[in-house]
């Protein structure tokens, strides 16, 4: 196994990662466009922190994204993105309109649900490795990579969010590893999340 920083080489091949271990989930159900240019935001921008994790044969079997900057980095994508992120996510429109147009519009206010009182806190947004890999600790892996990358840029802090019901086995994850829940908090639709951080 082997972690490097991804290319955007790797971009296809980590949305095929993300529908397979995120079915269901909203930005799945946006499509493989809206998820290439997502993808490639964490690529690109300044403040992207993007890793992937490949087998032997160079196969990309796992992957984390995130941000060192979540105000500036989802603030620059709407400025900069809007237009391109709004025609990708057509196809999930057609198929379930109402539903999607309104997290869309929420997804314009979202700041990445940093604490307020964190001024120097970084995002792991996603995390994932194939279905068929659970199991091999490879996102315990990708988790202690991740946290290296970021304290080299000099944060004091990663935080994520996760699902409050359903989830336990991922709130275990994450608190054996040194992550506290730090507070519970609403979505606009509805969902109860868990926000974890984890102070270096």
């Amino acid at each position: 196994m082997f972690i490097r920083s991804a290319t955007e080489s790797d971009i296809d091949s980590v949305v095929i990662l993300h529908i397979k271990a995120f079915e269901g989930f909203f930005l799945t159900s946006l499509g493989k466009s809206f998820l290439r240019k997502l993808y490639q935001a964490f690529l690109f921008e300044e403040s992207g922190v993007f890793r992937v994790i490949t087998d032997d044969d160079g196969n990309i079997i796992g992957f984390a994204a995130g941000t060192t900057s979540p105000d500036l980095f989802f603030s620059s994508l709407r400025k900069k993105k809007w237009l391109s992120f709004l025609i990708s996510s057509i196809p999930g429109v057609l198929n379930q309109p109402i539903k999607v147009l309104r997290k869309l519009y929420h997804a314009m206010f979202y700041k990445g649900d940093k604490p307020a009182e964190l001024l120097s806190s970084a995002l792991l947004s996603s995390i994932a490795v194939l279905p068929e890999m659970t199991g091999k600790s490879l996102g315990k892996e990708l988790l202690l990579d991740f946290e290296k990358q970021v304290k080299s840029m000099n944060v004091a802090s990663l935080y994520l969010t996760t699902d409050k019901f359903g989830n336990d086995s991922v709130v275990a994850f994450y608190t054996k590893t040194g992550y506290q829940i730090e507070s519970d908090f609403t979505q606009p639709n509805g969902r109860k999340m868990l926000r974890l951080i984890k102070f270096f």
